[in-house]
């Protein structure tokens, strides 16, 4: 039979079954299965939803040649820009898609949906850069030190207009640290997000909801961001601990659905779709690989963006007069209050940025659902169960949570360096809140970069996923290291100016760890279980930056000096680098095979039951 022939056939026994579900739910794999795959797992829709979007690709490529050629039933005239567009190279436009797969739950990806995805990164990442690791640790230490004391003397208010004050701000009795306050906020956070995603994640791989919960829960978290231009006195400043924890935790949620897409875009992606059976796995990998970069990429151009708005607008505020009543006895008490509400307009505006660029991921990103939870299914005892039955098969799959493991340290060890550098600075080096500005833009602007080269450099030498990870991690030690040194020489964070390459440094390297991390992870899991891995993901991610910052904000508490921190987070990364050394990529995706097959059987054995 010729290739021709068979690609008819194919087309032909597709329209047939699609004709078949008509009237039913019109899904793609409801109208691929056989009776026998009823009660079949995920993994196995994993597969139908992959041979659906092949089939259909190869018909849009018939469409575009015949087009191309003139041949086309309905051609119409188009213009040169239209006719020069190549699919294979740009992927299939949307409205192609639309009029081609009508009813497909699963159809290929196409360009405006990839694009879309790409936005929301870079939409919604300004709430991390710009309002959870730089304005509200220093929004929640300043409203904490304006209702403090004295550490010597408990009668004295405090007093932060110096740098590096000594104060403590009683909370139900104990007295705290302002710098520790801001981390052990932070440490809350990351525990309720814990259990938070337990509760959700494996939800993201059945119905259609994976879609509805990512923008509902940015939509949560855009919202607490907006509400803490409310806090108007030093003294709610357990009030702005709440709302930060609500932002963080829904804001965390919506980002656990987000990375679930990241396995289930690339699989349906035209490249490789387009790919032989042979190469498909490693064009899968380095097509992940590349939506996970360029994601990144988007999210730290939007933070460096909408940082030099809100940066603007900060600078501004503060440059009003005491007569404008932000001054004593107006809406904030002495200048330290006009920074803090400067600060909280930055984060307004970082949320207003957010909302405005939900607009295109909610018109072109697709639900792409696939099976639907039992009527009556509790969904939170569901996802409970279902990770916990996860965890019980870890011996099937050690080395997934071996990298489990490596990024419960690593995930932790970076994103506290960039708290405490921004404490440190803030307390330390008293920077004023234009210098924090600066400093905390450098991080997002070199990271855009960072992903772009060390990309770039993988596929130049053909490095693997893995080496690259270990390699920017052990780069990255350096950091802690040149903060060590400061103990004993008259370098090593001692002067303002040294902060900035410091910063240049750790941007380069945060996203491109993150990247690649986020990849290899995604190597190792099955297919089809995307949500309820990543989940656990997201959980190692959230359950592990608790620590982090209670230890440092211990540390501090003890020693009212926040350089000991850097001794802690050399330790961490130096664990890091172990961890990720000891995970075996190749035996792992095996392992991800066979999990896939006995999910699939124990799931054919429970509906012959069920049957019996």
């Amino acid at each position: 039979m010729s290739a021709a022939e068979d690609g008819t056939d194919r087309k032909t026994d597709l329209e047939r079954k699609e004709n078949r579900a008509a009237g039913t739910s019109g899904d793609t794999y409801t109208s691929l299965r056989r009776p026998s795959e009823v009660a079949s797992s995920t993994a196995s829709t994993a597969k139908l939803v992959r041979r659906s979007a092949i089939i259909h690709y190869e018909r849009l490529l018939e469409m575009a040649t015949a087009c191309e050629s003139g041949t086309s039933d309905n051609q119409s005239v188009q213009s040169k820009k239209d006719k020069k567009y190549d699919i294979r190279r740009h992927g299939p436009l949307h409205k192609d898609i639309d009029e081609l797969c009508k009813g497909v739950s699963h159809p290929p990806l196409s360009k405006e949906e990839l694009n879309a995805f790409y936005i929301f990164c870079g939409a919604v990442e300004p709430l991390v850069v710009v309002v959870f690791t730089a304005l509200s640790t220093v929004v929640l230490q300043n409203l904490a030190a304006g209702a403090g004391k004295e550490a010597d003397n408990h009668a004295l208010t405090c007093n932060y207009t110096v740098a590096n004050y000594h104060c403590v701000t009683n909370i139900a009795g104990a007295w705290v640290d302002p710098s520790s306050f801001s981390l052990y906020t932070t440490a809350s956070s990351v525990l309720c997000q814990a259990v938070f995603f337990i509760s959700l994640g494996a939800l993201a791989d059945h119905g259609a909801i994976r879609k509805k919960f990512m923008l509902g829960f940015m939509g949560i978290a855009i919202l607490m961001c907006f509400s803490l231009i409310v806090i108007r006195d030093s003294s709610w400043f357990l009030a702005a601990a709440i709302l930060v924890i609500l932002a963080q935790l829904t804001f965390g949620a919506s980002f656990t659905f987000y990375n679930s897409y990241i396995p289930v875009l690339s699989s349906v992606h035209w490249d490789v779709l387009a790919a032989s059976d042979e190469t498909r796995a490693k064009v899968y990998e380095a097509t992940m690989n590349t939506i996970s970069s360029i994601s990144s990429a988007y999210g730290y151009v939007g933070a460096v963006c909408c940082f030099a708005v809100a940066g603007g607008s900060i600078f501004a505020l503060q440059l009003l007069p005491l007569s404008s009543g932000f001054g004593d006895s107006g809406f904030f008490d002495g200048y330290l209050g006009v920074q803090t509400f400067s600060m909280q307009c930055g984060i307004f505006i970082a949320a207003t940025w957010a909302l405005i660029g939900l607009y295109l991921p909610t018109k072109y990103i697709r639900n792409r659902p696939y099976e639907p939870l039992p009527k009556g299914t509790n969904y939170v005892a569901y996802s409970w169960s279902k990770i916990f039955h996860t965890i019980k098969r870890a011996r099937q799959m050690p080395n997934t949570f071996r990298m489990l493991l490596a990024w419960f340290m690593l995930s932790d060890a970076i994103s506290t360096v960039g708290s405490t550098t921004i404490l440190f600075a803030t307390r330390n080096m008293g920077f004023s809140s234009t210098e924090i500005l600066i400093l905390a833009i450098v991080a997002p602007l070199t990271a855009a970069g960072g992903n772009y080269l060390w990309l770039r450099v993988q596929r130049h030498f053909d490095y693997s996923t893995k080496y690259m990870l270990m390699f920017l991690i052990s780069l990255s030690i350096l950091l802690p290291i040149y903060g060590m040194l400061g103990f004993f020489l008259p370098f090593g964070l001692r002067a303002k100016w040294e902060l900035f390459p410091a910063g240049i440094v750790y941007g380069c390297l945060l996203g491109a760890i993150q990247s690649f991390s986020r990849v290899m992870y995604g190597e190792l899991i099955p297919r089809g279980h995307e949500g309820e891995f990543f989940s656990l993901y997201s959980i190692t991610d959230k359950g592990s930056s608790w620590f982090g910052p209670l230890i440092v904000g211990a540390i501090t508490d003890a020693t009212h000096e926040i350089r000991y921190g850097f001794i802690f987070l050399f330790f961490m990364l130096l664990i890091s680098v172990g961890c990720v050394a000891y995970v075996d990529v190749d035996a792992g995706r095996d392992e991800a095979e066979k999990f896939n097959k006995e999910d699939f059987e124990l799931n054919n054995l429970d509906s012959s039951d069920r049957a019996c």
